[in-house]
């Protein structure tokens, strides 16, 4: 279950690390900034970057204490049990920075997060194959009508009527295929939607899961 949890935390949490201007620089408030970082679960290290960039384009030295300061109110932000299942249901890794600020908890409301990103990929996935499978359907029935339409036209060539022939027994042969798939599709798609509605009802009631749950909601 771990690896699996592992594979769909996809996305690392960005610290915008080389993105300030001089300007910027200048006029920094590193407080904020460390809450920012702090609020998005962000590695200290994303200072690394800024404080390159600042000494680089404008021969600024970042304020780290008040940088720090604000990092460790936003970090009270962020791990809460309701940030952590947040951030695991949009598919973010987790830095590790909940460290003493009951962790645990946050962890286990993360990866019941990652559970529900997974699912939510999982359901866009089967949902996109079948439409991918109508779609490719059409259109090899917009191609077969062509091309019997161009066999039984007087104006086509002999040696064209062979090829034309020999082409619409391919294309029949792949709508075919196509149109034998669409039932497992189906099914997919089926065992997916029943999946994640499990899932949402199992963890409805859980207070940390509720904001999240609702966006779910709307979006499918």
């Amino acid at each position: 279950m771990r690896a699996l949890l592992l594979a769909f935390a996809l996305l690392a949490v960005s610290g915008c690390a080389g993105g300030m201007s001089k300007k910027q620089c200048l006029y920094a408030d590193w407080r904020a900034i460390g809450y920012e970082d702090g609020a998005a679960g962000r590695d200290a290290s994303a200072m690394s970057g800024r404080r390159a960039a600042c000494a680089d384009r404008a021969r600024v030295t970042p304020d780290m204490e008040a940088y720090l300061q604000g990092r460790e109110e936003g970090l009270g932000q962020f791990c809460r049990p309701a940030s952590g299942f947040d951030h695991g249901a949009r598919g973010f890794r987790y830095a590790g920075v909940c460290g003493g600020r009951n962790e645990e908890a946050f962890v286990a409301a993360y990866e019941k997060g990652l559970m529900l990103y997974g699912l939510m990929q999982n359901l866009d996935a089967a949902s996109s194959a079948l439409a991918n499978a109508h779609a490719e359907i059409d259109a090899l029935e917009r191609r077969i009508a062509v091309a019997e339409a161009a066999l039984i036209s007087p104006a086509t060539p002999h040696a064209e009527r062979v090829e034309l022939l020999v082409e619409i027994r391919s294309l029949h042969q792949r709508r075919d295929k196509v149109r034998g798939a669409v039932d497992d599709l189906v099914r997919d798609l089926d065992r997916a939607e029943a999946e994640l509605e499990d899932f949402r009802r199992e963890n409805e009631n859980r207070d940390y899961a509720r904001g999240a749950l609702r966006a779910t909601d709307a979006a499918y």
